[in-house]
């Protein structure tokens, strides 16, 4: 080898001189000194490549610290090799190898910088969006607001006041405008009196609220039309900090929002499923609750009465949170909201999925245009017909029930593919889906230390799921003044159940949810 360093230290010295000054093998030399050094050139591209592959590599965290000496030992000899070959007759693959090694390294740096933003840009700061629709009568021949800057605006003063006050703010503002104003006390007041268009003539109203009026049955929606959307937005810094220690149990809050596009934080929240994970167990238990649970929520304002658990949602995700941990008496440490879009580029990205049913039925056009037969059984799902599975209820006679176990089911079908070995080529694949349609305040650290501890210790995961129950009724809200609510007067039995095994599966125990619910029938 030693040789060879020399001979071509000696070729060196051809480089600056002119060729037409050189004979035959003096021209020769010159050109296996460029050869080399052009070689050199490639091994130091290498060289960068590497460096910066690592660095972010030991940036995102994600690898156990066997499998980083690994690769860091292979790069390097190869590199070593790379470089040696360039003073041997084996330069010609050593250039080679260089050239596509640079160009995976750079792929990879820049793979693992997408995946560093996608973290950061799910787990740091986000924006909470509350829209605000603006509605007049149907045959107003308002058809913008601009068109109804004359005209007074009502709103109810007990409901999400302070965001309605923001947007009618705003429209003077962007008009040079004042607006009449009106505040009213109850829904049916302030309904009333744009229907007789006498004392109002349009209402500024959360698109929440909207919905929530229109699902108790009333003929809003086809009474009225929105004549413009005003959206107020607000950036939350999200708690970041590990709550948690390295292997300790933990919940989840994994919440379903009614919607698409961009997610926000404010909004009925569709599925409420508690998800308690032990890392030392491998055990992950699923707790659905009916969205119609009629229990203790707060609104924005902090006032606290009977409601439906949906409409927690509309004081934030942390009023979600909030009831679901008065109902179990315990702490949620993290939590996931995801939308409709967000659930099927999830689903795709991850390359489809297998979803077990305990029903056989086919979805109605409510919740999906789509139709689909599922068989009791394994199915395979892409997005969309996911999404199909987990907002089906009509089809069921237990309604919202079958739902919720029909929700746990198609989780637990994520979670075993997501925990599965292809998830590592998906994994970019993956955030970039929940990008923006995604809201957690689970830190990069911690998920990149789940995602190391899967691939230190590929042992499946036990994952179960139970549903509480409860009976159908008819209850009205205080908190939001809606009259005639069909609820679900929880089940008691079923949800001291629910706390038994949680705790159960919190404290390492290895439980049988079939087991035990058929013993609780019995």
């Amino acid at each position: 080898m030693s040789g060879f360093f020399s001979k071509s230290k000696k070729d060196m010295h051809y480089l600056l001189k002119p060729s037409s000054q050189l004979n035959a093998k003096g021209r020769r030399r010159k050109h296996r000194a460029a050869l080399t050094l052009f070689g050199l050139f490639l091994v130091l591209v290498q060289l960068v490549a590497m460096v910066l592959f690592l660095f972010r590599l030991i940036h995102l965290d994600v690898l156990p610290v066997k499998y980083m000496a690994m690769i860091g030992v292979i790069l390097s000899l190869l590199l070593l090799y790379d470089f040696t070959s360039q003073f041997t007759r084996a330069h010609v693959l050593g250039k080679i190898l260089s050239v596509i090694l640079s160009v995976v390294l750079l792929f990879g740096f820049l793979l693992g910088s997408r995946i560093n933003d996608t973290l950061n840009s799910i787990t740091s700061v986000r924006a909470q969006t509350d829209n605000i629709d603006i509605i007049v009568l149907a045959d107003d021949s308002a058809d913008s607001i601009d068109d109804a800057l004359s005209y007074t605006f009502g709103y109810n003063a007990l409901v999400s006041s302070s965001v309605v006050s923001k947007a009618l703010e705003d429209i003077e503002t962007n008009n040079s405008a004042e607006l009449s104003k009106k505040t009213y006390t109850s829904w049916e007041n302030l309904l009333e009196a744009l229907y007789k268009n006498s004392e109002i003539q349009a209402i500024a109203i959360t698109d929440v609220m909207r919905s929530s009026l229109i699902e108790q049955g009333n003929d809003l929606d086809k009474r009225t039309k929105v004549i413009g959307t005003i959206k107020i937005t607000s950036h939350i810094k999200v708690n970041t900090s590990n709550k948690k220690s390295h292997q300790e149990p933990f919940i989840v809050y994994i919440s379903g929002n009614d919607g698409y596009g961009s997610i926000s934080d404010v909004g009925r929240s569709d599925v409420n499923i508690l998800a308690v994970i032990n890392p030392q167990t491998r055990q992950v238990l699923l707790v659905s609750t009916p969205r119609d649970y009629y229990i203790t929520i707060s609104d924005a304002a902090g006032n606290s009465a009977p409601d439906k658990l949906t409409h927690a949602g509309n004081a934030g995700t942390h009023g979600s949170i909030e009831a679901l941990e008065t109902l179990y008496g315990i702490t949620v440490d993290y939590y996931f909201k995801i939308n409709f879009s967000g659930c099927v580029e999830i689903v795709d990205a991850l390359g489809g999925i297998t979803i077990y049913s305990d029903v056989a039925f086919t979805n109605g056009w409510k919740a999906a245009p789509d139709s689909y037969d599922f068989v009791i059984g394994p199915n395979d799902c892409n997005g969309a017909k996911t999404l199909a599975f987990v907002r089906e209820r009509e089809a069921f006679a237990s309604g919202d029930h079958q739902r919720g176990k029909n929700q746990a089911a198609a989780i637990k079908a994520m979670i075993s593919k997501a925990t599965s070995p292809a998830i590592l080529t998906n994994y970019s694949a993956v955030l970039e889906a929940v990008s923006g349609m995604m809201l957690t305040d689970m830190s990069t650290d911690t998920i990149t230390s789940l995602v190391k501890d899967q691939i230190a210790d590929p042992t499946s995961w036990t994952v179960q799921s139970y549903s509480v129950t409860g009976t159908g009724a008819y209850r009205n809200s205080t908190l939001y003044q809606l009259t005639g609510m069909q609820v679900v007067l929880p089940d008691y039995d079923t949800v001291n159940l629910a706390i038994q095994m949680i705790n159960s599966v919190y404290n390492g125990e290895i439980i049988d949810v079939e087991a035990i619910t058929s013993d609780m029938e019995n």
